[in-house]
């Protein structure tokens, strides 16, 4: 089977679907069926001739989107508008605490779509009812957490390009703290969390390469042993994989290729003492950086 992903109009969720023998390119609009119903979408991604048992086929494509589509998408954003204000204004007759994010209207108008956020169960049931009998159609409210709320709405990230959940990524990855601390990123909360709240979605990018060079590098507290003395790691710049330590007033920088590790812990290599030891017979008492 030949699948295609498609990522549904005004909307966060990625389909997989069959090709329906379309061969349509990425980046094309095209009318795609799903689960929920005839929409329209944007091919994201050509999965062409992929075997795999993993990706879950839910729909088809119908055909590469017409002038006459096109002609329908501005009547079908005015519903999503005047949806979106009757649901905000008879949630907050009815005291809902909830957020109204977005209102989604099916391409086939057989179902509206309400997405919002709240800290607690809701109880909308008289909510759908009133919705329902303004729009006459199937109306389905779905509660979000705040990382898919980011997704919706969009925005720029700290780096000055789009968030990374609205183009780059499929499903939300688990991102911890850890990844933080492996990356020896600056801890405070404002710094690493997104605009959802959350930590940022690529502290996870690079996380496998910085464990894989701290695993070999002594992490900050190691004692090291050089020559007849015990210095202790400051520090650790895990790109050049080298450590930062003190001896006496001088600070060095020492390599990973200039260190031996045994069962007994680090020490520095001998001809490496003894450079170090001709520069300090050239240097006056100041800090030193080797």
């Amino acid at each position: 089977m030949e699948i295609s992903a498609v990522r549904p109009r005004n909307s966060f969720q990625i389909y997989y679907v069959d090709t329906n023998h379309l061969f349509l390119r990425q980046n094309s609009l095209c009318v795609v069926e799903t689960e929920h119903g005839v929409d329209i979408g944007k091919v994201v991604k050509c999965c062409r001739y992929q075997n795999n048992p993993s990706l879950e086929v839910k729909g088809k494509l119908i055909r590469k989107i017409n002038e006459s589509d096109m002609k329908a998408v501005p009547e079908i954003e005015k519903i999503e508008r005047d949806a979106f204000e009757k649901c905000r204004e008879k949630a907050g007759a009815k005291n809902l605490d909830m957020k109204l994010i977005s209102v989604k209207c099916l391409f086939d108008r057989t179902k509206i779509i309400f997405y919002f956020v709240a800290e607690n169960r809701i109880d909308f049931r008289e909510l759908v009812r009133d919705l329902a009998s303004i729009f006459r159609t199937r109306i389905e409210m779905r509660q979000i957490g705040v990382r898919d709320e980011a997704r919706l709405v969009g925005g720029y990230g700290p780096c000055g390009k789009e968030l990374c959940c609205v183009n780059l990524r499929d499903d939300f990855d688990p991102v911890s703290i850890k990844m933080a601390k492996e990356q020896n990123l600056n801890l405070n909360s404002l710094k690493i969390s997104g605009m959802c709240g959350r930590l940022l979605c690529c502290l996870g990018y690079e996380y496998s390469t910085y464990r894989e060079f701290n695993k070999n590098l002594p992490p900050p507290g190691t004692v090291i042993r050089a020559g007849d003395k015990n210095l202790s790691v400051l520090g650790v710049d895990t790109l050049k994989e080298s450590v930062l330590i003190k001896d006496g007033e001088r600070y060095i920088n020492i390599s990973k290729s200039d260190l031996n590790h045994s069962s007994e812990g680090y020490t520095i290599r001998k001809e490496v003492l003894e450079k170090l030891a001709r520069n300090d017979e050239e240097i006056d008492d100041d800090p030193a950086l080797y």
